[in-house]
């Protein structure tokens, strides 16, 4: 019932800021395997050392605020979502467990720290089902990083633009799991959020630089 509680304040927000520019939001994470324990399937290929990438695509005004907590979930372009570990790319649950959403989670003085996670609720890091089957349903990938309270002035997505790493950070947690086990450990390295360029912009910096190289080869 919460879950789908939650995915009716994300639309009920969407609408609500339809009469404002949203930005596309992209979320970069990068690490390095510690060491996997999972025999077969897409996950059976990966060896420890091997570079992690986890990355997905957000919108601004797609969230919800969490009732009780200073928390706030963004929900994850289901299509955008990847996550690489060597060899291996694997992409959330599809189709998508009914009543729930994928969400990047924001903590903002929670109640003296700021940091992200993935769930599917608005409160607790409990991680994202991914579409491939372990022993006990769907692995999860699971996302948690801890910083200080000042690191974050508030829960709009757009004020966390940046890079993070370990510079601040108090905890870090990225494993695939099954079930109750993590057979899969992933060390933390770097986070960047960065908002995506409009196509027009593209198109409107593409054609600057065109206008500049033919200046150039004019003086020339």
């Amino acid at each position: 019932m919460r879950s789908k509680q939650v995915f009716a304040r994300i639309v009920y927000v969407a609408v609500l800021a339809g009469s404002v520019r949203a930005e596309q939001v992209q979320v970069d994470i990068t690490g390095a395997v510690e060491s996997n324990q999972i025999g077969s399937g897409a996950f059976g290929v990966v060896s420890a050392g091997d570079a992690a990438h986890m990355s997905f695509l957000l919108d601004s005004d797609l969230f919800a605020n969490d009732p009780s907590f200073p928390t706030r979930g963004y929900a994850i372009d289901h299509a955008s979502y990847a996550l690489t570990l060597g060899a291996a790319s694997v992409g959330l649950q599809d189709p998508f467990s009914a009543g729930q959403t994928p969400l990047f989670g924001v903590r903002d003085n929670d109640p003296a720290v700021d940091g992200f996670f993935l769930a599917t609720n608005t409160a607790l890091p409990t991680g994202v089902p991914l579409d491939e089957a372990g022993g006990f349903g769907p692995f999860v990938s699971n996302f948690l990083v801890t910083y200080g309270g000042d690191a974050l002035p508030s829960l709009n997505i757009l004020d966390a633009v940046g890079t993070y790493d370990f510079t601040g950070l108090s905890v870090f947690n990225w494993t695939v799991s099954d079930g109750p086990f993590d057979p899969l450990l992933v060390v933390f390295e770097q986070m960047t959020i960065s908002v995506v360029p409009e196509p027009s912009t593209l198109v409107l910096f593409g054609a600057s630089v065109l206008l500049l190289r033919r200046r150039r080869s004019a003086v020339v």
